[in-house]
């Protein structure tokens, strides 16, 4: 069960780190860019009209401009890189009950 807890604290605090990286790159990349949040603007536009205003996960769901801005479809690179781990210290960790 400890093993189980130390792998899901291992994968919330890689996956925060990708997922904030992704979005700042994302909005500085929009900032340099106006005729692509111009176009993602309209799309968000169109979409939260269709729901009344209120973001829903079958309106995300609808908006593949925005999945393209943020996967990096829209230029020739991707935001998410890869930053390998590494062991610089050896540390045993007391198991608690």
């Amino acid at each position: 069960m400890n093993s189980l807890a130390a792998q899901v604290f291992v994968f919330f605090f890689g996956g925060f780190e990708t997922s904030s990286t992704t979005m700042t790159l994302c909005l500085y990349e929009l900032s340099l860019h106006q005729d692509i949040q111009d176009r993602l603007r309209q799309e968000i536009d169109v979409v939260l009209q269709k729901y009344d205003g209120k973001l829903t996960y079958e309106g995300i769901q609808e908006m593949e401009y925005l999945d393209k801005v943020v996967s990096g479809k829209t230029h020739n690179f991707k935001y998410i890189y890869v930053f390998r781990k590494q062991d610089t210290i050896s540390l045993i960790m007391p198991m608690f009950l």
